[in-house]
């Protein structure tokens, strides 16, 4: 506890777990952890579970595994009350804190959201992968407080960070919860205290992200060398991945990992978009573009497929989605 309040910690994620390692160096008491097993992640879909259970039994630190990934079962309701938590931290949860939880706490839930652009811009799914696809090179991540609505809480800290060429979902991950580790580690005690300052959000201005599912990353290669490369790295681990298929055929799929642009000058002129271009002694190879080239360097196919010069990749008719008042 600190100063008489009883802090949880809500998550299922490697992330997850770096914010608890984060909060016990600052000498932060972690009362309680909640989280969902296995199982549970792999119905629900869950990008970079991590199984949470030996790592705190390690450290003796109580925790509860519920059975809905929503909150929604009433044993999981039952069980969560019972623990009187005054402090909720949400890290590695995709999922809205039903009202009745909120409620409970009697100081609130706190997690991280931000965009491009400081809140209420870029509310909804998924923030760091949009702006990874969009090509933004900054980002506003803010510790709010969850109400019942979607990510329109009061604000309690801030911190703006870059959005390099050099970084993916992977590292953009480290970079929002090292934001949230150090914002933490400020608020608690003076959430805890009752003397932290709350920032409403704007009236105006509040637009929302899309959800994302796996299908989404299907590359098309009539789009630009930059848009291919921004996917990739959007959707790169703990992520489902960009595809494409080979030779048209989708019982042969290729799941990219990583690629960089390859060049402007040298050029292909007979070739489409799609299209092998050169395979290297490595296994990295170059696919023409909308515009020029890409290499990819890191990337996944059936044992029995390989790729060569003669292949050409493609969507198996798959058309382009339109994202509808996506925020910019």
């Amino acid at each position: 506890m600190i100063h008489g309040k009883k802090i949880a910690i809500l998550g299922c994620k490697h992330t997850t777990k770096d914010l608890i390692e984060g909060l016990l160096v600052s000498g932060i008491t972690i009362d309680h952890v909640i989280t969902i097993s296995s199982d549970k992640a792999e119905t629900q879909e869950v990008a970079g579970y991590y199984d949470l259970s030996n790592y705190l039994q390690s450290l003796n630190i109580p925790f509860s595994i519920v059975e809905s990934y929503n909150l929604k079962n009433t044993d999981d309701i039952e069980l969560i009350l019972k623990l009187k938590m005054d402090l909720l931290l949400v890290m590695g949860w995709q999922r809205l804190i039903p009202d009745w939880m909120l409620k409970s706490l009697s100081v609130g839930a706190f997690g991280m959201h931000g965009s491009n652009k400081p809140l209420p811009h870029g509310r909804g799914r998924s923030p760091l992968n949009w702006s990874l696809i969009q090509g933004k090179k900054i980002f506003f991540t803010h510790l709010f407080q969850y109400l019942p609505g979607v990510d329109d809480g009061p604000i309690v800290g801030d911190q703006v960070f870059e959005i390099t060429d050099y970084d993916d979902a992977h590292t953009l991950h480290f970079k929002n919860l090292l934001s949230m580790k150090r914002l933490c580690v400020e608020a608690i005690p003076k959430l805890a205290l009752g003397t932290a300052e709350y920032r409403e959000q704007p009236k105006e201005g509040a637009c929302y992200y899309p959800k994302r599912s796996a299908e989404d990353g299907i590359v098309f290669w009539t789009n630009s060398t930059y848009d291919v490369f921004n996917l990739v790295r959007a959707v790169t681990k703990p992520f489902p991945g960009a595809f494409s298929y080979i030779n048209n055929d989708k019982s042969k799929k290729l799941t990219i990992w990583k690629a960089i642009p390859f060049d402007s000058h040298i050029r292909w002129p007979n070739a489409l978009p799609g299209d092998v271009l050169e395979v290297f002694y490595d296994g990295s190879f170059i696919v023409k573009t909308g515009d020029t080239s890409i290499l990819i360097q890191e990337y996944e196919i059936p044992s029995d497929v390989f790729i060569t010069p003669q292949v050409r990749l493609g969507t198996s008719d798959i058309l382009p989605k339109t994202w509808l008042s996506l925020p910019n």
